[in-house]
């Protein structure tokens, strides 16, 4: 393996996931500042911003996976960070809610572009019977990047006002996109799979020549790219185990949304804990699921190496009892700043954060092991866009309904949607 490369693909995933949940601990002193109200809150910032966040990125997130496998993948990592982070810098300068809304459609086509360009990337480098570990250290990059910046902005908010934490993560994420640049070196595609991507040697041949032929197209004109792009999307989904990964993330990233958009004011506001208490909490969370991934990795590989389905049973099952801890974190209203009350709650956080990671981790892997390497960017482009769709539709579903049930209720339904994710992974 070629661990400098991996390790700067680690710090990649690490900039760009820190601007995924920065405007959660603040949701409340944004809508103040807007001068809103707690619907217009929840609707607007809530809704609609996450709309433009995960949805409006899909197109974009479409292209990168094309251009992942015709041409160099650091080179749009890098342009990639940058995308994300140079709008971050500029949220210093804010002064409207359409100024806030457009600077985060460019970040979130940043977040929605990421995962094509990673997996493809750690295809490459490494072989089927351990990726689930690359995938674990993958996720405990992405998990640390989230709660790295819910955490800044949790802190630094309240003292600085909501808009320095996005200048810090932006500026910070500036110049690791700088390093990786200058330091991290391109896996060259299939030899992880010893050279065929485990195809044989007649489908090898057959893959190294399309593979040649699309870098060829990527050269001249866009019209026979787009042919040839749309003959792998027809291969990608004549596997069963692609459509039912792709599927899964559809309800499976509802409850992710409302974890990273609502969650941390819920607790802050509607709990009565505080911005700063409330933060500790969710990054408990973060710290659950950092362990989730790893243990989940660990285990789902084991169990693939075993017979592939256990793998995927797992995954449903770790799906379904993720549901029963949140039940618990949004209808318990014994909520207090002292030690003890703290501990239960963080003990629970954690708990809930160790579930809550195990079957992403390994759908990934599903996903990089049932693709060929020429195919893994445009397989993924589709894996990221059921995703996105999920973590769109999830907070303008919350959000309706905290109109009409309010949020305790609505957020119970959304977490129930983690059981058709379940039975999809089951499948």
């Amino acid at each position: 393996h070629d661990w400098r490369a991996f390790a700067m693909l680690c710090a990649g995933v690490f900039v760009i996931m820190m601007d995924q949940n920065l405007m959660a601990p603040n949701l409340s002193a944004i809508a103040h500042d807007f001068g809103f109200d707690d619907t217009e809150r929840d609707v607007r910032l809530g809704g609609h911003i996450s709309v433009a966040f995960f949805l409006l990125g899909l197109p974009a997130a479409l292209v990168i996976g094309v251009l992942t496998d015709v041409i160099q993948r650091k080179r749009i990592l890098v342009w990639t960070m940058i995308l994300g982070q140079g709008p971050c810098v500029l949220a210093l300068f804010v002064s409207s809610y359409w100024e806030l809304f457009a600077i985060r459609t460019l970040t979130g086509v940043a977040v929605g572009g990421a995962l094509p360009i990673v997996y493809s990337m750690v295809g490459d480098l490494f072989p089927a019977n351990s990726r689930s570990y690359a995938s674990m250290i993958v996720g405990m990059a992405m998990n640390f990047g989230g709660m790295f910046g819910q955490g800044v902005a949790g802190y630094l908010g309240p003292s600085f006002g909501w808009r320095v934490p996005f200048a810090v993560v932006g500026t910070f994420g500036l110049i690791v996109a700088a390093v990786v640049q200058n330091f991290a070196v391109e896996p060259r595609r299939g030899v992880a799979d010893g050279g065929d991507g485990g195809l044989g040697a007649s489908a090898a041949a057959a893959a190294a020549a399309a593979s040649a032929k699309t870098a060829s197209l990527a050269s001249h004109r866009w019209a026979p790219l787009l042919r040839e792009w749309l003959k792998k999307s027809a291969a990608v989904f004549r596997r069963p185990t692609n459509v039912l990964g792709f599927l899964q993330g559809i309800p499976g990233c509802v409850p992710w949304s409302i974890i990273g958009v609502f969650m941390n004011d819920y607790l802050a506001v509607d709990k009565g804990l505080g911005v700063e208490h409330a933060t500790t909490i969710m990054m408990f969370f973060g710290f659950g699921g950092m362990f989730g991934t790893i243990t989940g990795g660990v285990l789902g590989q084991k169990l693939y190496n075993a017979k592939p389905w256990y793998m995927t049973a797992y995954m449903g099952a770790a799906a379904i009892a993720g549901i029963f801890p949140w039940l618990y974190i949004v209808e318990a209203d014994d909520y207090g700043t002292s030690a003890e009350a703290m501990g239960e709650k963080i003990a629970v956080m954690f708990f809930a954060g160790w579930l809550a990671t195990m079957t992403g981790v390994n759908v990934r892997t599903v996903i990089v092991n049932v693709n060929a390497p020429y195919e893994r960017g445009t397989a993924f482009a589709w894996f990221n866009l059921t995703d996105d769709l999920g973590k769109g539709f999830g907070p303008v579903m919350s959000s309706a309904l905290v109109a009409h049930v309010g949020r305790t209720l609505a957020f119970k339904l959304g977490f129930g949607f983690w059981a058709p994710c379940g039975a999809l992974c089951l499948l």
